[in-house]
């Protein structure tokens, strides 16, 4: 007996499903092999072991091993950025968000995707290759990184004329200072910058 349509539709999103978990298995098993063995070391095979995968569907999902990075990168940073907002609290008065705003920011560079960020950028600066897959994903990127920053600090304060020259300022200066913590691992939370990076906010937009 043929199945009915309702059947073919059941199958078919099932079969979606599954490959969109397998997929998730895949992305994330790849950011933890980059952060533990760096980025020469990160294997097709060392990520389809930690991944529980067949090669043939490690294969079939992402036949490139970097653009399989770029995508586990991408996704990851989505998916946590995402849900950053959600962990704080938001005080109602603008100047009050600008401690919380500054301090959340600053944990987005003490994530394994960053980490993983920084593996593919120091390989990309010899591997024209890795180097041309990973400008497009950086770029599309930056509006979600940009967008998280602006719901930290709250349209009041992002409205402000001087936040489009303290945007930048504050991401270059936090991402400068969040890869000496590569080599020297220490509490990121005591970091004297960080009542640096609430003053200058201060300064500019209020």
């Amino acid at each position: 007996m043929k199945p009915t349509s309702q059947e073919s539709s059941r199958d078919v999103a099932a079969t979606q499903d599954r490959g969109d978990r397998t997929r998730t298995r895949i992305l994330d098993a790849a950011i933890r092999v980059l952060v533990d063995r760096g980025y020469a070391q990160a294997s097709t095979l060392a990520i389809q072991a930690e991944a529980g995968v067949s090669r043939g569907r490690l294969l079939h999902h992402y036949p490139s091993r970097d653009k399989l990075f770029m995508a586990a990168v991408d996704h990851l940073a989505r998916t946590r950025i995402a849900e950053m907002p959600s962990q704080v609290e938001w005080p109602a008065d603008p100047a009050e968000r600008i401690g919380p705003a500054i301090d959340l920011g600053w944990t987005t560079f003490h994530q394994p995707y960053f980490v993983a960020s920084m593996e593919l950028w120091i390989a990309a600066r010899t591997n024209e290759q890795l180097r041309g897959a990973l400008v497009p994903t950086e770029r599309r990127l930056g509006p979600t990184v940009r967008s998280a920053v602006a719901g930290f600090l709250g349209t009041e304060l992002t409205s402000r004329p001087r936040y489009p020259e303290l945007y930048p300022l504050l991401l270059s200066s936090m991402r400068g200072v969040a890869t000496t913590y590569l080599i020297d691992r220490r509490d990121p939370t005591t970091d004297p910058h960080l009542d640096l990076w609430k003053a200058m906010t201060r300064t500019y937009l209020l």
